[in-house]
């Protein structure tokens, strides 16, 4: 798994760095856990419970997914064991969403850390 940025599809990748860029704005300091993935890779995540799809827009470049560094300080990228009752992924969320992003967060299975590009 990667989590350089230069792996984003070049249209997809502006819209990471703002979301990046609104975090701190915010005052959200987070870690960037996974850009691009290569099939193996999403395999062996939905295997380990953390991914629930062979079609995640990670394949294709088009997806970032962060956690909060407060979390991840915590916890590392266990994102089962990531507090998902921190107000903070809520406040992720809306920051995505203003920039026209999908939030996993707004899913069944919800995916708080999550953010795609549908464009």
């Amino acid at each position: 798994m990667s989590r350089a940025l230069n792996d984003l599809d070049p249209v997809f990748r502006p819209r990471a760095m703002e979301l990046l860029a609104r975090c701190v704005e915010a005052g959200i300091m987070v870690m960037v856990v996974d850009t691009f993935r290569t099939p193996e890779e999403q395999a062996i995540n939905i295997a380990k419970g953390v991914s629930w799809t062979l079609h995640s827009r990670h394949l294709v470049g088009k997806a970032i997914d962060i956690c909060p560094f407060d979390q991840w300080n915590l916890h590392g990228p266990d994102k089962l064991k990531w507090d998902p009752t921190d107000p903070v992924w809520q406040a992720l969320g809306q920051l995505g969403k203003r920039i026209g992003l999908l939030w996993g967060g707004d899913w069944q299975r919800r995916d708080l850390g999550h953010f795609e590009w549908r464009g």
